[in-house]
């Protein structure tokens, strides 16, 4: 079987964009307010210190990380941005073999 290195947020980032724009149209939260924070995601799940997780079970720890990553957002309610994190943590996981997308 023929190994592929990981993807970069470049080569992905357009595809996040599509899912988000397909699949969270419910959030009302344009692209251009939630890249950051998809970005974000997408760089702990593939963070090998979050190998086998998932999303659920690292959550707490992962707003911890983004408040301390981000702390001119501090005052963001983290519901509002968790979906966004939590999109590019799961592809991050998909791209790597561990786990599937959620389904709306």
């Amino acid at each position: 079987m023929a190994m592929f290195p990981p993807r970069r947020w470049d080569d992905v980032r357009n595809d996040l964009r599509s899912d988000w724009d397909r699949t969270y149209l419910a959030y009302k939260r344009p692209w251009e307010e939630v890249q950051d924070d998809v970005r974000f995601g997408w760089e702990q799940g593939s963070n090998p210190r979050y190998l086998g997780a998932k999303f659920e079970d690292v959550e707490d720890e992962l707003q911890k990380l983004w408040e301390t990553s981000f702390p001119h957002a501090r005052f963001e309610d983290w519901r509002y941005l968790k979906e966004a994190v939590r999109l590019g943590f799961d592809r991050a996981k998909q791209e790597h073999g561990e786990t599937q997308l959620r389904q709306f």
